[in-house]
């Protein structure tokens, strides 16, 4: 039987699939171009023939999760610029990344925890374009929910509560990649994404009485 062909681009394309495993696995420091090969069941050289260095092969892979950033932002991007936009879209973005999460999605989250155990170079790229992408009609949601009176208490910093969030489910969503015995909640998936949905919509000001007018509006 005669065993087909793979073309270049195919190859190339799997040799970034295993990539972004390894790179997630160990980050940019501790991944090592053999343990890419081997990942891609490809010769070292071959690596090298498509990608001159680490650092070039890191930065193909870095292009690939800012185009998934981008898309993930027209997915949930805040539509509505009041509490309503808000609470709709923190709910879609955390049974996104939680209830729902693909694996090039927790690949990323652990591509950003293995850069802040580093150097933290991806880790901050990925956060400023995030603020970038998200602080306008973030800015504008909160300040209409707190004129009419939906958002209440001490005013907090729009961008520290935007990573806040994020954080939040960065954390949960690589967490869930564990072992099912080693995670440490009690919850199932849909029920772990409303709780942290309720926990950061109280987070930023929102009222009891406002998160449920909405959340399953």
């Amino acid at each position: 039987m005669t065993r087909k062909r793979i073309s270049g681009p195919e190859r190339r394309t799997l040799i970034l699939a295993a990539a972004r495993r390894v790179f997630s696995q160990y980050g940019y420091e501790g991944a090592k171009t053999l343990q890419i090969a081997r990942e891609a069941n490809v010769s070292e050289a071959l690596v090298y023939r498509h990608f001159p260095s680490k650092l070039a092969l890191y930065r193909a892979v870095m292009r690939q999760v800012f185009k998934e950033q981008d898309d993930h932002y027209q997915l949930l991007g805040l539509q509505e610029t009041n509490a309503a936009g808000l609470i709709r879209t923190l709910k879609t973005y955390f049974r996104t990344v939680i209830a729902e999460a693909e694996e090039d999605q927790e690949q990323r989250f652990r591509m950003t925890l293995a850069s802040l155990a580093g150097d933290g170079n991806y880790a901050s790229l990925i956060y400023r374009r995030s603020q970038r992408l998200n602080a306008k009609k973030v800015g504008e949601a909160h300040k209409n929910a707190r004129e009419s009176g939906e958002i209440t208490g001490k005013p907090l910093s729009v961008a520290n509560t935007a990573m806040f969030i994020e954080h939040v489910g960065t954390m949960i969503s690589a967490i869930r990649a564990l072992a099912p015995a080693s995670r440490p909640y009690d919850s199932d998936n849909e029920d772990l994404a409303m709780d942290a949905l309720w926990f950061c919509c109280r987070g930023i000001g929102l009222t009891d009485d406002v998160i449920a007018r909405y959340i399953d509006a």
